[in-house]
């Protein structure tokens, strides 16, 4: 019966498949695909208004018709767009290559190919780019693209507008030997020799740790050495006619650069001052130099003659299991202006380890300094540098807000939330006050001048003085300093 069923089945099928061949009829036409719809045309005309801080015309589009674009723009990975001076540095995403454009006229200063080690400064305090070019040498450009520093002889070292000579094979566990500090064309400005303690003085037990009597004898020890002008060190920091000298026993010393006394002492911090309110306990805490930063007047008088602003150098004092404290001193004569323990713990600097801190942001127009936080309180705090007190701190809950750059008062950072997503908010820098949250561009970054560069619907607008506005600033500036018996050092520091 079964066999009988198929053989049926089978017959029908052939005679249905028979019979629709001879009808004639054709076989049905697959359905035509969808015409592909192009995407819309980048816009060109920026729409809204700028977002809090920006000021301004807008100067040119980057992207899309009538944009007079570099190649580097169409990068298939993206790009990177930092701020250095008045300078938009473009860095390509799946390369080593970088443009620095000028922000007011889009006019190329440099481009090539290498890597990118960061930002550092000169001794006034401008931003300056870090770069290793294919040989792994080392060279450093200012904000006009020229450059500034390349080793005069291999091992230099670029530090702050100066250079560093260091021994041959120098470490930090054998940092003793012959230092020369040169300016950025190769000449010498001071050569000294950092001599190793004399072991036999080292009382044994005080080494191993010992009695709370011989830390007590540790830390008089220190203190007496500290104004010691022939304890030198490493270099770690410059200004001016400046540089800093860690000697590897929480003591840092400045000394003259200044042709006439070269070498001279001019002050000392060490962990064991007094105003520094620091623990009497070991192990004794390491300074890391935070950063040197202009200090606007608190309250300037209108009358006082024209003098330069302050400088003050910012270090952390940090032990573990304990909170870390900062310490702000006047760059001429070392003076304590404040000190500030902070809300909790933070990792422990090595000895010799050169300025800079990653992370922090600097808004000059209000003295406010953003410091993150390892532990504690807050994952961020925002110091006033003139008072030495915390304006306000980014708590746990806020953990999602990631300050990028600070300018003009005001702090630009991104949050995100599962409810709105992406955002970018900008904040007073002394209040934390949000100032815009649903702005209509995304401010990518903005320069020293005021320029930035706006992303709004797959397009990059920059906005800020026209050419001739900033010149005829600047050349009122300039007019203002030749007035006065001393003209301001720049502010750029940040």
């Amino acid at each position: 019966m079964r066999s009988s069923r198929v053989l049926q089945a089978l017959t029908c099928g052939l005679a249905a498949l028979l019979v629709a061949g001879c009808t004639g009829d054709p076989e049905p036409e697959p359905p035509a695909p969808a015409p592909e719809e192009e995407p819309p045309p980048i816009p060109t005309e920026f729409e809204g208004e700028a977002p809090p801080g920006i000021e301004g015309e807008v100067l040119r589009h980057l992207h899309g018709d009538g944009a007079d674009s570099h190649d580097i723009l169409d990068d298939p990975l993206g790009v990177r767009i930092s701020s250095v001076g008045g300078a938009f540095l473009i860095s390509s995403g799946g390369e080593d290559r970088h443009l620095l454009q000028d922000a007011a006229t889009g006019d190329t200063l440099w481009e090539g190919e290498a890597r990118f080690r960061g930002f550092d400064t000169d001794t006034e305090g401008a931003s300056v780019l870090l770069m290793t070019d294919a040989d792994d040498t080392p060279f450093v450009l200012d904000a006009d693209g020229d450059r500034l520093w390349e080793p005069a002889e291999e091992g230099d070292l670029y530090l702050d507008g100066l250079a560093v000579r260091r021994p041959a094979q120098w470490s930090a566990e054998e940092p003793h030997g012959d230092f020369s500090v040169l300016d950025t064309e190769g000449e010498e400005l001071w050569s000294y020799t950092f001599e190793a303690e004399d072991p036999e003085s080292e009382d044994p037990e005080s080494a191993d740790g010992g009695t709370d009597a011989d830390e007590e004898t540790d830390r008089e020890e220190t203190e007496a050495s500290a104004d010691d002008p022939e304890r030198l060190g490493v270099p770690v920091a410059a200004w001016d006619d400046t540089v800093l000298l860690d000697s590897g026993d929480s003591v840092l010393r400045a000394h003259s650069l200044d042709p006439d006394d070269a070498g001279e002492l001019l002050w000392s911090v060490a962990a064991s001052d007094e105003e520094l309110g620091l623990p009497a306990t070991a192990p004794t805490p390491v300074p890391q130099i935070l950063g040197v930063f202009p200090a606007p007047q608190a309250e300037p008088e209108e009358d006082a003659e024209d003098a330069d602003d302050p400088a003050t150098v910012l270090l952390r004092w940090a032990q573990p299991e304990a909170p870390s404290v900062l310490s702000a001193h006047d760059t001429v004569d070392g003076e304590p202006l404040w000190t500030l323990e902070e809300a909790g713990t933070n990792p422990v600097s090595r000895h010799f380890d050169e300025a800079g801190y990653p992370g922090l942001l600097h808004d000059p127009d209000t003295g406010t300094l953003l410091l993150s936080q390892a532990s504690g309180e807050a994952t961020m705090v925002a110091v006033d540098l003139v008072e030495g007190e915390v304006r306000w701190g980014l708590e746990e809950d806020d953990g999602s807000i990631s300050p990028a750059f600070a300018h003009g008062g005001l702090v630009y950072g991104d949050s995100r939330s599962n409810e709105d997503g992406d955002l970018q908010l900008v904040l007073d820098a002394e209040t934390m006050d949000v100032v815009g949250d649903e702005l209509s561009a995304y401010v990518e970054a903005i320069t020293d001048t005021g320029h930035a560069m706006l992303v709004q619907d797959r397009q990059r607008f920059v906005l800020g003085p026209a050419p001739e506005d900033l010149e005829a600033t600047e050349e009122a500036q300039d007019g203002d300093g030749e007035d006065s018996e001393s003209p301001a050092p720049s502010d750029a520091a940040s």
